[in-house]
């Protein structure tokens, strides 16, 4: 298989990103649930997804993490990440943990960016070797100030930084899928 020519570029700047503590946004949501429409080889799979955030990455853990990103690569933010559980994503029966939170006040709502440290599994087939240098599971989403939403879910993703500091996000051969009616449970 061959990478994606797709990249996903986010408006997240990790360097100044962090929870807004107060603002027209209120505060951020800790629990989501959705359905992930997911493309696979063979068929698309509607599945039911839930996110919880157990916690938000500061700004200085988002500045010390681009730092490791930029300087090391994706095996350098995989180990920098290791044993963090910031929250979890389930997706049908599968559950992953979250080494990572991000939340940005978006006008009356919020941006966020669910990081596990590990690929998705949505189907039997494995990706190949080819495919390690895309080690992350992403869920990237929008929420409104009425808790409604919906985003993006990237199972084998690899993260760069452009140069104006914004997260790019590529896929492994394009796996990836939506997130629709999502909804704000907490």
């Amino acid at each position: 298989m061959m990478k994606s020519e797709r990249t996903v570029a986010l408006a997240i700047v990790l360097g100044l990103v962090g929870v807004a503590s107060t603002g027209a946004a209120g505060e951020p949501g800790r629990e989501f649930a959705g359905t992930a429409v997911m493309r696979t080889a063979t068929d698309t799979r509607r599945m039911p997804l839930t996110l919880v955030a157990n916690r938000f990455t500061s700004v200085e853990e988002a500045q010390r993490l681009a730092g490791v990103l930029a300087e090391g690569g994706q095996g350098a933010l995989l180990s920098a990440l290791a044993g963090r559980s910031d929250g979890k994503l389930r997706l049908g029966a599968l559950e992953l943990p979250v080494a990572l939170v991000v939340a940005e006040a978006k006008g009356r709502g919020y941006r966020y960016l669910f990081l596990t440290p590990r690929r998705i599994r949505v189907e039997e087939n494995t990706f190949g070797e080819e495919s390690l240098d895309y080690p992350f599971g992403i869920a990237v989403f929008e929420v409104d100030g009425f808790g409604r939403g919906s985003g993006s879910v990237h199972v084998a993703a690899a993260l760069a930084i452009d140069a104006a500091g914004h997260i790019e996000i590529e896929d492994f051969d394009g796996a990836d899928g939506t997130l629709e009616d999502l909804r704000t449970l907490r």
